[in-house]
């Protein structure tokens, strides 16, 4: 039986923690908060509606939690203790540096009810990670990650395709070796260009080149289906989206509805790979929840079908039929029908040839 969706009561602690900025970050304003009190937090959990407070997540986001100083940690812990105690929250979660992992800081978080770590690893080449200036090796990560697993706590990774140096077939590579070790979860963050940071500088100076729309999106739904067949759920793709940050987006892969654009590529590739199967085709039927997404974002997967099947008409399957999540009945000029079944697409297409090019 699947799981349901929890709830998450973010606290954003912008650099808290962290013993170096990387070339990329400015944590004040992706979040655009500056660090809770406990007595926020208290707050915060008092306040989540009566009868729901077990369906939500407590969640310190943004520095590097286990960095802190013991003392800072306890401090914001202790009100989620409490709370857990009395059957007010479901879990809490953290994210932190792989290298401020040990047996001492999973002993703390494990005490205070700490159930799920998010490890900032961002890519898996040590040379790449050098030039970020993230202070922390692709061999912590996978220790870090190894030490949270053997201690049963949920974990989290983060990746980020388009760091300077690295290309896409090595952030491909890199994110094998990681999921790999089956982490629970993956956010996937494209490298965008913010106003003030180093990488501003290199940007400016004509030192580093982002990531186009186009390759951000074919790497991350790339990493999002091998995260899949790893078992490992995708919790985010892009940037959480506000008007702050979109100002002080400099350059790079920035887009509001990033995760949408990945799932309408997603869409798009299934439908082209099905014409070239059954050139025939005249007629695409979808279940309605995935019309929207198969069009794509304004529209603009209608003119790569148009190229291959120009009559051809994607509409919604009659209400007295059912479909499987994500398969198509493509309708031939005879009057045939065919059925595309998602999984038989996944077995079949090979996302690192098609989108790492």
């Amino acid at each position: 039986m699947a799981q349901a969706k929890k709830h998450i009561l973010p606290f954003f602690i912008p650099h808290l923690g962290c013993p170096q900025q990387c070339v990329f970050c400015d944590q004040h304003k992706i979040a655009g908060q500056r660090p809770p009190t406990a007595e926020q937090v208290a707050q915060a959990i008092a306040d989540l509606p009566v009868g729901q407070q077990a369906d939500y997540d407590l969640a310190f986001y943004g520095g590097s939690f286990t960095a802190l100083p013991r003392e800072r940690q306890e401090y914001y812990l202790e009100p989620a203790r409490q709370a857990l105690a009395a059957g007010r929250l479901a879990g809490v979660r953290v994210s932190t540096r792989p290298d401020c992992i040990n047996a001492e800081v999973i002993e703390l978080l494990r005490y205070y009810g700490v159930d799920t770590v998010e490890l900032g690893v961002q890519s898996m080449h040590d040379l790449v990670l050098e030039r970020a200036r993230r202070g922390h090796t692709a061999a912590q990560s996978l220790a870090a990650l190894r030490q949270l697993q053997a201690a049963g706590l949920r974990t989290g990774v983060q990746l980020m395709p388009g760091l300077p140096g690295e290309s896409l077939a090595e952030c491909w590579q890199g994110a094998r070796r990681l999921l790999a070790e089956r982490p629970n979860m993956l956010r996937i963050y494209p490298t965008v260009v913010l106003r003030g940071t180093v990488l501003a500088q290199y940007y400016q100076q004509g030192e580093y080149l982002p990531l186009t729309l186009e390759a951000a999106a074919n790497i991350t739904l790339a990493l999002k289906m091998l995260a899949e067949d790893c078992a490992v759920v995708v919790i985010r793709m892009g940037l959480q989206p506000s008007d702050d940050l979109a100002e002080q987006v400099l350059a790079g892969p920035y887009h509001p509805a990033f995760g949408a654009l990945v799932q309408s590529l997603y869409w798009r590739h299934k439908i082209l790979w099905a014409l070239c199967l059954w050139p025939h085709t005249r007629t695409i039927y979808l279940a309605g929840r995935d019309i929207s997404a198969a069009v794509g974002h304004r529209g603009q997967n209608r003119a790569y079908y148009a190229r291959m099947a120009p009559e051809l008409a994607l509409k919604h399957l009659p209400t007295a039929q059912n479909l499987p999540p994500g398969a198509l009945l493509l309708r031939q000029a005879d009057g045939s029908d065919k059925l595309l079944l998602d999984e038989d697409f996944r077995q079949k297409w090979q996302p690192e040839k098609e989108l790492l090019k």
